[in-house]
């Protein structure tokens, strides 16, 4: 494991400054479970890295009225098992909960999860269908991104030179709102998935969707938002027909590749598949 020098900034502002001042040659160390193996085995030759652990309040968990906020270093693990988000934010538990080993878990972050821009990556699946927002600070300012704007391709986020993942936040959910994320893999959750899929739906007074969202992982070169059957399935009294309606959209709009786990053909199909599971719980926990 080589690299020339190692800093651990003590505030946002300092890293920031860092980052700009080694562009490509910095990598960010966070919880460490994709960057420690890839200077191991030689994949990166950074000059500098920057260890963000000293920075204050940037591992945050924080639940107020108005919503959740999750720091950049806020540990898997932790979240997974944090009970102030059974009410509203269980799906943001149980995605983090999907993530490989306890082991991983353990040390893995959720901004780790995010910049690392796996197509795969299950953690920021309940982010996403609660409509997050990921603030970017740089050493002079901040910005927010929408998190479903925040994914470029394998490995590539909008992070440019000097900008620091600082936290997210999940704005508080409306009643009969419900919500779920379907890990499929062979050997479970220590496996990369095969397919994931993510629904969220909130509910009028009559029962009707007022909202949807649907997310999918390891069928694109991004997580995916699956616009059209959102939209197909805001105002309907949603029954087995209409989700398998949604899924058959969602199987129809994906191109996934063929790799040592699925082929394309059964991804497409799993898509199918699994939608339909997260809708028929997403649908089952809205009307609690």
């Amino acid at each position: 494991m080589r690299f020339e020098k190692y800093f651990q900034p003590k505030s946002v502002k300092e890293c920031p400054a860092l980052l700009k001042e080694y562009g490509a040659d910095a990598k960010v160390l966070a919880g460490g479970t994709d960057l420690v193996p890839r200077l191991k085995n030689g994949q990166l030759h950074p000059v500098a890295v920057i260890g963000l652990m000293d920075i204050p309040g940037i591992d945050a968990i924080d639940v107020t009225d108005e919503g959740l906020t999750l720091g950049t270093l806020a540990n898997l693990r932790k979240i997974s098992l944090d009970q102030r988000l059974e009410k509203d934010y269980k799906v943001i538990m149980e995605a983090c909960g999907h993530v490989s080993s306890m082991q991983v878990r353990n040390i893995a972050t959720i901004g780790g999860n995010a910049c690392n821009a796996s197509p795969s990556a299950d953690a920021i699946h309940g982010l996403l269908l609660y409509d997050a927002v990921a603030t970017i600070a740089s050493e002079d300012s901040m910005r927010e991104v929408p998190l479903h704007e925040f994914f470029k391709g394998p490995g590539k986020t909008v992070l440019g030179t000097g900008d620091l993942l600082l936290r997210f936040f999940v704005p508080a959910p409306k009643a009969h709102t419900g919500a779920s994320y379907q890990k499929y893999a062979i050997r479970g959750d220590s496996d990369i998935s095969i397919v994931g899929a993510g629904a969220r739906l909130t509910l009028d007074s009559d029962g009707a969707v007022a909202e949807a969202r649907i997310s999918l992982a390891s069928v694109a070169p991004t997580p995916l938002r699956m616009f059209e059957a959102e939209n197909m399935l805001v105002g309907s009294k949603l029954d087995a027909e209409g989700i398998e309606k949604a899924a058959e959209i969602c199987s129809n709009q994906v191109s996934p590749i063929t790799d040592q786990r699925a082929t394309q053909e059964y991804r497409i199909e799993m898509v199918r598949v699994w939608v339909r599971h997260a809708l028929e719980q997403a649908l089952e926990r809205a009307k609690i």
